[in-house]
């Protein structure tokens, strides 16, 4: 008896690989990945193939981790600039890569942990990648009318490099930015919002930020949110509250597709 093949749509193969469903559209025509298409002209994928290609992904990303965390480890903000030009050259959007760099971030900090690396060499190459990443936003063109999107970090919380990376994303998007940055205190969020008139909100809160302090600030950003109508992005790797309280977005290429699908 024949072995009968499971396949996937290619919308779950794309969520399951972390792209778009124009790129795997684009990977069936060019042959990266096998598909089939049903009688109706839908594509279907393999599941061994969506495995093929995680696998190989994954060994990729070792690899491209550990060249991130050298060049970041140079704390040269040109360096690090050249690099993401480099990078973007190759990638298909400034998500892929700003996942690619939070992660050898990530990889740093736990460097510093484990006593491998001084708190003054991973604030160096924080402060160099931030400085880099503005340079890159800089160069992004945007329509003079383009939406407003709001970035801060919660009340007290000093980790505003996730921003810089999803400013990236935002800029490529055709969004312009209103950096308010680290933590405006909760007391100040409704003037913050009345006085600038976003047409989002993007809040991030770093792991270190215990639930009893985040709470009443989410509380206070969906009443807002609700209130005057703009949506409400949580990132970072803090535990927000679930519940449908603003869209949770744990990844830059989670990012990226919600503002595709927002257009």
């Amino acid at each position: 008896m024949k072995k009968a093949r499971h396949f996937v749509a290619a919308g779950e193969a794309a969520r399951r690989l972390g792209v778009t469903p124009v790129t795997i559209q684009r990977w069936a025509d060019q042959g990266v990945i096998a598909a089939e298409r049903t009688a109706g002209g839908h594509r279907r994928i393999p599941v061994a193939e969506v495995s093929r290609l995680l696998t190989s992904s994954r060994a990729a990303k070792s690899g491209e981790v550990a060249d991130w965390v050298a060049t970041l480890m140079t704390a040269d903000a040109d360096r690090i600039h050249a690099a993401l030009a480099e990078a973007r050259m190759r990638a298909q959007n400034w998500a892929t890569i700003a996942d690619e760099v939070a992660a050898a971030v990530n990889e740093i900090g736990r460097s510093w942990e484990d006593g491998d690396c001084a708190g003054f060499e991973e604030q160096m190459a924080s402060e160099a990648l931030r400085r880099a990443a503005i340079r890159c936003v800089a160069g992004v063109p945007r329509p003079p009318a383009a939406p407003a999107a709001l970035l801060l970090t919660v009340e007290n919380d000093r980790h505003t490099l996730g921003l810089s990376l999803a400013e990236l994303v935002f800029a490529e998007r055709g969004w312009r930015t209103l950096w308010v940055g680290e933590g405006p205190p909760r007391s100040e969020l409704e003037a913050m919002v009345d006085a600038l008139k976003p047409d989002l909100v993007a809040a991030s809160a770093s792991l270190f930020f215990a639930t009893p302090e985040l709470r009443p600030y989410q509380r206070t950003l969906v009443r807002l949110a609700i209130t005057r109508g703009f949506p409400l992005l949580l990132g970072g790797a803090a535990p927000w509250a679930e519940s449908g309280e603003g869209h949770r977005l744990p990844s830059f290429c989670k990012l990226d597709l919600w503002l595709e699908s927002a257009r």
